[in-house]
């Protein structure tokens, strides 16, 4: 059994890769505002959710989300694209609370996927970022 508290805020979503050439790319952040009580299986494969990508948050908060998602990556060794979750809840100042839930290090990668619509966020194409992670991991083995 586990038994967790409630933890009431606003959940998001980060992608992020890294290259040699490149090097870290976080992508635009994603909020998820489910229909329902919670971001279930009706929420997400039924429509039931928004998806809102860049997320509604403020410029201070964005930037620590997305620094801790690229020292995450760092710290881990990841490779490839991974993608972070979190809530951010307010603390009793207001301020925003910066609260990782888990670590996707194998994202979905349909349409409807958060990294897919990060990346086309952001102007890109998912092709594009594939190739470039192939290609640097192609010449970083040769």
């Amino acid at each position: 059994v586990l038994i967790e508290s409630e933890l009431k805020g606003v959940e998001i979503s980060n992608g992020v890769y890294k290259t040699k050439a490149g090097g870290m790319h976080v992508l635009p952040i994603t909020e998820v505002v489910p229909k329902t009580d919670f971001f279930d299986y009706d929420a997400k494969y039924n429509g039931l959710v928004e998806e809102i990508t860049p997320a509604r948050l403020s410029e201070d908060t964005t930037k620590r989300v997305q620094a801790l998602t690229a020292a995450i990556y760092d710290i881990l060794g990841a490779s490839g694209i991974i993608r972070i979750d979190y809530i951010i809840s307010k603390n009793e100042a207001g301020d925003d609370v910066i609260n990782m839930l888990e670590i996707n290090t194998t994202p979905g990668m349909t349409q409807t996927s958060f990294i897919p619509q990060q990346v086309r966020a952001e102007g890109n194409e998912m092709k594009d970022v594939l190739n470039e992670i192939i290609s640097d991991k192609l010449t970083s083995e040769i």
